[in-house]
């Protein structure tokens, strides 16, 4: 199944994310779904390199999870954020600040993630 998720073709989706397409129930778990199987995916090639040392390897793997588990906890804290805005019945500007608010944080952890991959990305 993992397999499965992680060759799933899901461009279409992510362009829709990119374009500030809300997505449904059913296409932000399969999107999710299939970011998770590509993490462990990613995991399990870190765990079969025998050109690291143990420890090397350990701390990576452990460094991915870590991740995760931060994702999953950002994706709920903006859940979380956004039902509590609800509540508070802001006014529009305060829901244009708010909505500014949360996409530049956002734009900043995007931002780092190409800096990142800059560093050790040969496809660009």
């Amino acid at each position: 199944m993992a397999e499965l998720l992680s060759s799933l073709e899901l461009q279409a989706t992510v362009d829709k994310v990119q374009q500030g397409v809300a997505l449904d129930f059913a296409q932000y778990s399969l999107l999710r779904e299939s970011a998770d199987a590509k993490l462990y995916q990613l995991m399990h090639k870190v765990q079969g390199n025998g050109q690291l040392e143990p420890a090397v390897r350990q701390q990576s793997e452990d460094d991915l999870r870590t991740l995760q588990a931060a994702c999953l906890r950002v994706s709920h804290l903006l859940q979380t954020s956004c039902l509590a805005l609800r509540r508070l019945q802001l006014d529009y500007p305060d829901q244009r600040l708010a909505r500014e608010a949360l996409e530049s944080q956002l734009a900043c952890m995007q931002a780092c993630l190409r800096r990142s991959l800059a560093s050790f990305d040969r496809s660009a």
